[in-house]
């Protein structure tokens, strides 16, 4: 489902997110994905329930389109990131050198949380590191694929170039510092957490779906519960590397009777869901 990127690609955008903080990769998704991507999005809209109250959200997520967790609803969805191709962009930032459970050209990262997003606010300059750490390794990455584009009419992400490698949080009074992200349907955008970033107004009010797919190191917490979360059915169609993308490989034991390691490998994997429910 994912065009094949080159070596140099490859190369290329990893650099460019060591020293901007973000890349754009152009047609990763071809135009016929990208469509059947949207229409799956632009139904589950329709179909889940819209969030409550008191599920402690902005201001601006009760304005915009959501639909949360797309690692539950297709598995469509899910093939898009892990795709190795497209992993390889965030090897050399997130993949833990010394997880020896896993042999080195496998990936060890998990997946935080995946949502689909049309906006309509502007969004303020933010990082989504929680902390503004320094050094090469973030504790959290971004990929985002378009689907209808972006631009500076219909919500585009703007961004600080540079800005993650400044170690504190966003001057939201800074005037002038922002730069607008324009792309086309199927591209993907890749950052680093800590670069400062926000939206514009969608002034079109049209639809600006997105694809937001977020990653941290296999120690940092998730923001889903993939034993709670995922069916049986879609459980017994994931291999091993989607699985331990979902973090069935870095599940915290009930106490040291189960286990006091923290890092497991695919031997490890149960065979069901219902397994790891009875644990």
């Amino acid at each position: 489902m994912i065009r094949k990127l080159s070596a140099v690609e490859i190369e290329s955008a990893i650099c460019k997110i060591e020293y901007l903080g973000y890349a754009v990769i152009p047609r990763v998704l071809s135009k016929e994905v990208t469509r059947h991507l949207l229409e799956k999005v632009e139904t589950l809209f329709k179909e889940v329930s819209p969030i409550g109250e008191n599920s402690g959200v902005t201001t601006n997520q009760f304005h915009d389109k959501y639909v949360y967790h797309l690692q539950y609803r297709d598995l469509d969805f899910l093939s898009i990131l892990t795709d190795e191709n497209l992993l390889e962009l965030l090897r050399p930032f997130l993949n833990d050198p010394y997880y020896t459970q896993l042999a080195p050209d496998q990936f060890n990262f998990l997946l935080a949380y995946y949502n689909a997003r049309s906006s309509v606010d502007p969004l303020q300059l933010h990082i989504d590191n929680y902390i503004p750490t320094g050094g090469y390794h973030p504790n959290s990455m971004q990929i985002v694929f378009s689907l209808n584009g972006q631009n500076a009419q219909n919500g585009a992400t703007t961004v600080v170039p540079g800005s993650h490698n400044m170690q504190k949080y966003p001057d939201r009074k800074a005037q002038g510092i922002e730069q607008v992200i324009e792309c086309d349907p199927g591209d993907a955008i890749v950052w680093d957490s800590r670069l400062w970033h926000g939206a514009l107004e969608n002034v079109t009010r049209a639809d600006r779906w997105s694809l937001v797919a977020t990653f941290r190191p296999w120690w940092a917490k998730q923001n889903f519960d993939p034993v709670r979360g995922l069916s049986e059915e879609m459980f017994s169609r994931l291999s091993p590397q989607q699985k331990a993308l979902l973090g069935f490989l870095s599940l915290p034991p009930k106490d040291e009777s189960e286990r006091v390691v923290l890092k497991q490998g695919y031997k490890d994997l149960l065979s069901t869901l219902d397994d790891y429910r009875k644990r």
